[in-house]
């Protein structure tokens, strides 16, 4: 039977509202923490089988799905995955020495500072591998080893692959306990040396804090004396900078009841 025009456009218009309801309630559950559910799974550079892989993944691995295309998961690359970098892009700001065979310390690059904006961050160490990232100028990169004309990296936050979405279910997240809040100093504020106009400067050991939503920061900083502070800043610096001793100069803002003071970081150097 032929639907008069009235119903019709009804009809029409209920579809449409249960699509975008649809839409909306898919894009709700986006970005989850993922977990591998089968063996030697390919994470590749785009969302086809066609794509390079980067790297292999198996089973009980867990990655951060931030985007859904045509039955494809876009995630967060591994921190254990290595992706490359030009060597005359970057500019290396620490050096870790290391043996040789004749017992003569040889220096080797182990953190960096891009020079341009908007520079190609690759699977592999050729111009014609497959683009996994952005890095942008002033941004610290962990450099795990040295590949000829390229260094060899840890990914940056905004450094991503493709891995499809059957092999990927939802984890299940246990809660850790929340840490014992540090005492505060007196009357809520740290005390600012003197000549700073405002700015706290502290030195100590960067550490991850946890990939936690809603939480204020993503590191810490465990101070000469001890005390720890929560890092506000550029996340993929941090994870730079994870277990290196820092200067930090920043500002002290409102810490929330129960969590550590919170550190709104300003300048961040490696300290020797």
């Amino acid at each position: 039977m032929r639907l008069s025009y009235p119903v019709g456009i009804l009809y029409l218009t209920t579809a449409i509202l249960a699509s975008a309801f649809g839409l909306a309630y898919a894009e709700e559950k986006i970005p989850f923490l993922g977990e591998i559910n089968a063996e030697k799974i390919n994470l590749r550079v785009d969302a086809t089988t066609a794509a390079a892989v980067i790297a292999t993944l198996n089973k009980g691995e867990r990655l951060e799905v931030v985007a859904e295309f045509y039955g494809w998961y876009k995630v967060r690359l591994p921190k254990n995955v290595p992706v490359y970098i030009k060597k005359p892009l970057a500019v290396c700001i620490n050096y870790t020495e290391e043996a040789t065979a004749s017992g003569t310390p040889l220096k080797q690059c182990s953190s960096a500072k891009v020079l341009k904006d908007r520079v190609n961050i690759r699977a592999k160490p050729s111009v014609s591998s497959g683009i996994v990232g952005i890095a942008n100028k002033n941004e610290v990169i962990n450099v795990t080893a040295d590949a000829g004309s390229w260094y060899k990296i840890e990914p940056l936050q905004n450094s991503f692959g493709w891995v499809h979405k059957k092999f990927v279910s939802k984890a299940v997240i246990v809660p850790e306990p929340e840490p014992k809040p540090a005492p505060l100093p007196p009357q809520g504020k740290a005390k600012l040396p003197e000549g700073q106009e405002g700015n706290l400067i502290l030195t100590g050991m960067v550490k991850p804090y946890g990939v936690v939503f809603l939480r204020p920061a993503t590191h810490k900083l465990i101070a000469d004396d001890s005390k720890v502070y929560l890092l506000k800043g550029n996340r993929a610096s941090l994870n730079a900078l994870n277990h290196q001793k820092v200067k930090v100069t920043g500002k002290l803002l409102k810490s929330l009841k129960g969590e550590y003071p919170v550190v709104e970081v300003k300048v961040i150097e490696v300290v020797s």
